[in-house]
Formats: structure tokens, sequence, C-alpha cells
């Protein structure tokens, strides 16, 4: 009889913990907390967000021979004239303020000697590859090294145009660097100024003439 009693007290002293056990969870109830000593490295690498986008802008270019090699005994005197830049862009995040851009532009780049001296027009693809620094929300630091490829060269004087493609350097390095200011989520508007760094040759040797282009460009971004 003893017996009997022992089990019975044990059987009734577990069973409301056999019927929590059972009880299926609550609606809505919180799942269970994660693990906070997990380190951010060890959940994973942050996403890498690339991007896509058009640009078209205006070049206000300069052709400069009293930088070339050697320099001339008197100074050329040259004006500024107007171009055109066109094509679309690769961005890639690399962090929340840090960002790599490569471009593919058809660009054109002018300039002329003063004093009814020839006017050059010089189109390139243009693949300026640059490292962007966001300062503010709204603004952007840009840099980077910009390769210049020849399409064509002409020289205009006198009412008369002359193809001078094959007597033109055909690659070009330069070094550009400016700023952009974001105006809506997917348009910005850029300004940047461009220095040539190597020299350019026109026409034959030892006669050719030596320059390096400067050009500034204000330019719209649109990014999808």
């Amino acid at each position: 009889m003893k017996v009997y009693l022992l089990l019975l007290t044990g059987l009734c002293s577990g069973w409301p913990q056999l019927v929590l056990a059972q009880q299926p969870a609550a609606v809505g109830a919180l799942p269970p907390p994660a693990d906070s000593s997990l380190l951010p490295s060890q959940l994973g690498p942050s996403p890498r967000v690339v991007k896509f986008g058009l640009r078209l802008g205006l070049n206000y270019a300069n052709t400069n021979f009293n930088q070339g090699v050697p320099r001339p005994v008197v100074p050329v005197e040259t004006t500024w004239q107007p171009g055109f830049a066109a094509g679309f862009l690769v961005q890639l995040s690399l962090n929340k303020h840090l960002a790599v851009q490569q471009e593919y532009l058809f660009s054109q780049l002018s300039g002329e000697i003063a004093s009814g001296g020839p006017h050059y027009t010089f189109r390139y693809l243009s693949l300026p590859l640059l490292l962007k620094y966001q300062v503010v929300p709204r603004l952007t630091l840009v840099a980077g090294p910009q390769f210049d490829l020849l399409i064509q060269a002409q020289q205009s004087q006198n009412g008369q145009t002359t193809d001078i493609t094959h007597e033109t350097e055909e690659r070009g390095l330069g070094a550009t660097a400016g700023l952009e200011v974001q105006l809506w989520r997917h348009l910005s508007l850029g300004a940047r100024y461009l220095q040539g760094l190597n020299h350019m040759g026109i026409g034959q040797r030892p006669a050719a003439q030596e320059l390096k282009l400067q050009a500034v460009q204000l330019a719209a971004e649109f990014r999808l």
C-alpha cells in the first residue's frame, strides 16, 4: 500500500511540469535573443553596393603649349574652348563614406592659339578611375587618374579643317579632382579640374609641337 501511495505522489508532483512542457508557444512570442557574444566579423561581411549610371557634361579646355618640352622661346597665348563629355559609370561602395567609380566617356576637348591661330579639337575615349569620399551626406570629394585614347584629332584655320589624327599622340594620361553635390536620391552635379600629365605631340619630329591639355568639367550624373 505504501508503494502505491509513493507512486501516486510522484505522478501528482510531476503532472504540472508535464502539462507546461506540452503547451504550444504563445502566438506572437518573441524568439530567443541572439548570441550577443558574436563579433561583427563573425556575422558575415557587410554587403558592397554596385550602382550604374549615366554622365553628361560640358568641358572647357585649353591646349597649353607653354608646358611642352622644350618650352617655346616665345610664350604661346591660347584661349579656352568649349566641348562636351557623355557616357556611363559603375560605382562600387566600399563602406559608408568611401567608393570607387569607373567611367567610360566620349569626350571632346578643344583649344585655340590666340590671334588667329589654329583651332584644335580632340575626341577621346576617356576612362577616369576615381576614389570618392563622402564628407557630409550630400557632399563628396573625388580624385584619381584619367586615361585617354585618341579617336580623332582635327586642326582648323582660315575656314579649312584638316584631320591630324595620325600626327597626334594617341594616348593621354591626366589627373582629375573635384567635388560632387547630391541634389536628389539618383541625381547629382559635379565639377572637376583635369590636368594633363604627359606631353602630347602634334606633327612629325623634329618639328613636332608639344602641349598639355587642361580642362574644367561640369556634369550631371544619374545613378540607377
